[in-house]
């Protein structure tokens, strides 16, 4: 069975479900939908649709598409689960903005993925770009991208490669650490920096280099294996394998 409410075409809808919250220190919890063209219920199958610049929110969590889709659990009185969502879609959670053409988010776990040709997350600290999918775990504070990605720090730093994962902080999403892998390109406002991988840890602000390291600064090349670059004092250093010697060529000033 099918129910729609609708009232023309462009007015503004609301409904309020209510449930019992799956994260501790919370009793019953009030979650709303809006939408301008319409919301179904399907009770066979247990799901609610909103179309058109569709709103759904519940405490510090929103989410905003052109079609948002609100699962329910298959038992009386459940849960909302899981929503997907469709269509120019902007996922805000405190201090942290995520948006995508499509995404999925679960209660339970707060986990979100996003999918589409481009999709990011955003905070104070950094920003997040990729063109294939991002996941991230709002839990255990861990997102995993693939495609084109690029990472932007402050600085302005920015650290592009095939697949980024990142570490952030529980309380504040600032982020802790990150792993590039795959082609990876770094800028810094006076360096270029190219590796196979590179790691960055926010407390020391070094980023770790390994596999076929170039570091580009003026008129200076430095080549190797492995090195490091200290955001913080500037200092980059190469570091030389068994099978090969570390090497520099620098060009003279122009007179």
């Amino acid at each position: 069975m099918r129910k729609i409410i609708n009232k023309n075409y462009i007015l503004y809808f609301l409904i309020f479900i209510y449930f019992k919250s799956t994260f501790a220190n919370e009793n019953l919890t009030q979650f709303r939908v809006e939408a301008d063209k319409s919301i179904e219920y399907f009770e066979k199958q247990k799901i609610y649709v909103a179309s058109g610049n569709a709103k759904a929110s519940k405490g510090n969590f929103s989410i905003k598409a052109e079609k948002i889709t609100a699962f329910l659990g298959k038992t009386k009185n459940s849960n909302i689960t899981d929503i997907e969502a469709n269509g120019n879609v902007i996922i805000m959670n405190q201090n942290t903005t995520a948006k995508s053409s499509f995404a999925t988010y679960n209660f339970k776990n707060k986990f979100i993925i996003l999918k589409g040709n481009n999709q990011s997350i955003e905070s104070q600290k950094f920003r997040l770009l990729s063109k294939n999918f991002i996941s991230f775990d709002d839990i255990n504070k861990i997102a995993n991208s693939e495609g084109d990605v690029k990472l932007f720090l402050s600085g302005p730093i920015s650290i592009t490669a095939k697949r980024i994962n990142a570490n952030f902080d529980k309380v504040n999403n600032n982020l802790i650490s990150a792993n590039a892998e795959g082609n990876v390109k770094i800028k810094t406002k006076s360096e270029t920096i190219s590796s196979n991988s590179a790691k960055y840890d926010s407390n020391t602000e070094i980023i770790s280099l390994k596999g076929n390291v170039i570091i580009k600064r003026d008129r200076g090349v430095l080549t190797g294996e492995e090195g490091y670059m200290n955001l913080k004092t500037r200092k980059s250093k190469i570091v030389s394998s068994k099978s090969k010697r570390v090497k520099g060529i620098f060009k003279p000033a122009n007179k």
